[in-house]
């Protein structure tokens, strides 16, 4: 398995296997800033400076997939919360289902943390929702603490680790 950065070329097939392992875990439909991150993700993974998307591939084939951006204090009910200049947010963060709890996540997530200490960041942040299979304890395994459970719908929650 190699885990990499996401080459142009494979954009086509990075997003078909987001737009596959997203609809087969979520129970609604992808929000529009969901559909644009795999639309648009030339423009919004690869070219923005300290944003990255990884992928990690198997015999050609993607497998999983990890991204990281500055994080911009969108999220109403954190506003104000994090140092903008040194927070980045994880994103999109999949496993595919077949391969999962086999060490693909935990390669794909240190290879990530790695570029942000190399980018400058200080502060990981990333929500998650709880019926998302093995994310919920994926992080916290990983040394992320729970900041805030919305405790809504989308059973969104919130986490941080702290690293730099």
């Amino acid at each position: 398995m190699e885990i990499r950065k996401v080459k142009k070329e494979e954009i086509k097939q990075v997003g078909q296997f987001l737009e596959e392992t997203m609809g087969a875990v979520f129970p609604f439909p992808l929000s529009e800033a969901s559909k644009r991150d795999i639309t648009e993700m030339e423009e919004l993974f690869l070219t923005k400076e300290k944003t990255t998307l990884l992928a990690a591939f198997k015999n050609g084939k993607v497998v999983g997939t990890i991204g990281v951006r500055p994080y911009d204090d969108r999220i109403a009910s954190i506003k104000g919360r994090y140092e903008l200049e040194t927070t980045c947010e994880i994103i999109k963060c999949y496993v595919d289902q077949n391969l999962r709890r086999s060490g693909i996540g935990t390669e794909l997530f240190s290879s990530i943390e790695q570029y942000c200490q190399e980018a400058g960041y200080k502060t990981l942040y990333l929500h998650t929702q709880k019926f998302l299979p093995g994310g919920y304890s994926f992080w916290q395994k990983k040394e992320f603490s729970m900041v805030l459970d919305e405790q809504d719908e989308f059973e969104t929650v919130h986490f941080e680790k702290v690293v730099f």
